[in-house]
């Protein structure tokens, strides 16, 4: 059993290393979100001591390049093991992930909208999920983000392998 487990990592370890340090650059990313409303809210706040839309729009910033920064030196260094190393391959690198990061949020908020048209039109009914102590409606927009999610994880993922970190061929590879 542990051949087996230890020859199907070894497969599969570069895909397990995006999956993993994917989890681990959400929570920073919410992290990073979190900190951001629970300072800024000192600084920015209506009258009744919440966020206003400009804290919730430097947190969602905040989120967001804080998880492309932590997603493009852990994919560098540990998932694509990059072995082009120096300033401008890291800039050239940075440029093509940041774009192809933004091009997959457009991505994920077209499939989101899609989505929840296409549920809203053949009438989804929300449905209540009970999970030990907690409890949360399952809506046609979450069925959205899950949906867009598993695409832009594929997406962004052959794009780091196959733009982004891909290994140039040596001469006697040509």
């Amino acid at each position: 059993m542990k051949k087996r487990l230890s020859a199907l990592y070894t497969k599969h370890k570069q895909l397990i290393l995006y999956l993993v340090f994917g989890v681990i650059t959400t929570v920073v990313s919410l992290l990073a979100w979190y900190l951001t409303l629970e300072i800024g809210v000192i600084f920015m706040h209506d009258e009744n001591g919440e966020p206003t839309e400009w804290l919730d729009i430097l947190g969602s910033t905040t989120q967001w390049v804080s998880g492309v920064l932590v997603a493009f030196f852990t994919n560098k260094f540990w998932v694509f093991k990059s072995a082009e190393h120096g300033k401008m391959v890291t800039v050239k690198q940075f440029s093509i992930f940041c774009g192809s990061r933004v091009g997959t949020y457009f991505l994920e908020v077209v499939i989101n909208l899609v989505t929840i048209q296409l549920f809203e039109w053949l009438g989804y009914a929300t449905f209540t999920l009970n999970l030990l102590v907690f409890s949360f409606d399952v809506t046609e927009r979450i069925w959205a983000k899950v949906v867009s999610s598993v695409v832009v994880v594929i997406t962004n993922y052959y794009i780091s392998k196959l733009l982004v970190f891909r290994k140039k061929k040596t001469k006697t590879e040509e």
